[in-house]
């Protein structure tokens, strides 16, 4: 596995977790929150992150 493959892969699936948290727990907060704010956009994102580390690191054990 090459030195990129791989660090899109650890980095992909570790940022996967904080983006996602990040997302559902500060798109409700505030007062009398009955919708979610902008800040879903980070789960969205947590989604994109876990797809290209998932890729790469399929690709990178496919190749080895």
């Amino acid at each position: 596995m090459s030195g990129l493959e791989a660090a899109s892969g650890r980095n992909g699936i570790c940022a996967t977790a904080i983006l996602m948290s990040a997302g559902f727990f500060l798109s409700s907060a505030g007062r009398g929150v009955t919708a979610p704010n902008r800040l879903i956009v980070l789960v969205y994102a947590g989604t994109v992150s876990l797809a290209i580390g998932l890729v790469s690191l399929r690709i990178g054990l496919l190749a080895a």
